[in-house]
């Protein structure tokens, strides 16, 4: 699991799961998601059955990032595709996959998502 060391004036700093529970009142109960890597077709999958995306647009957007991640832009351009044609599910499992993109699982870039946690949104009803 990757963490987030922050260097300040003072130290350094370490964002814990506690944290993360008291800041996004989260509750932590039983133990972490355990994730398994994906390969491409497991990645297009995903995003065909969960984000209702062609499959050519799923391969598209993965072999430009060469690994199973997509761009946190296009998952907000889904989002918004997914609402206007009133998708709630799956515009909100974008969202979702949006959201922990940008907050508990940003990487260095902060432009990508891994789809692997798109998975964990599979059953919102």
């Amino acid at each position: 699991m990757e963490t987030s060391t922050f260097h300040l004036p003072v130290g350094e700093l370490t964002i814990t799961l506690d944290d993360v529970s008291l800041l996004l009142h989260l509750p932590i109960n039983g133990a972490f998601h355990n994730f398994h890597a994906l390969f491409v077709d497991e990645t297009v999958f995903l995003l065909i059955e969960l984000l209702e995306v062609s499959g050519e647009e799923a391969r598209a957007k993965t072999t430009r990032s060469r690994e199973a991640y997509v761009r946190l832009g296009w998952v907000r351009d889904i989002y918004e595709m997914r609402c206007q044609t009133r998708r709630w599910i799956v515009a909100a499992r974008a969202y979702l996959l949006h959201l922990v993109g940008c907050t508990l699982f940003s990487n260095k870039s902060a432009t990508y998502v891994h789809v692997v946690h798109l998975e964990t949104f599979r059953d919102l009803g």
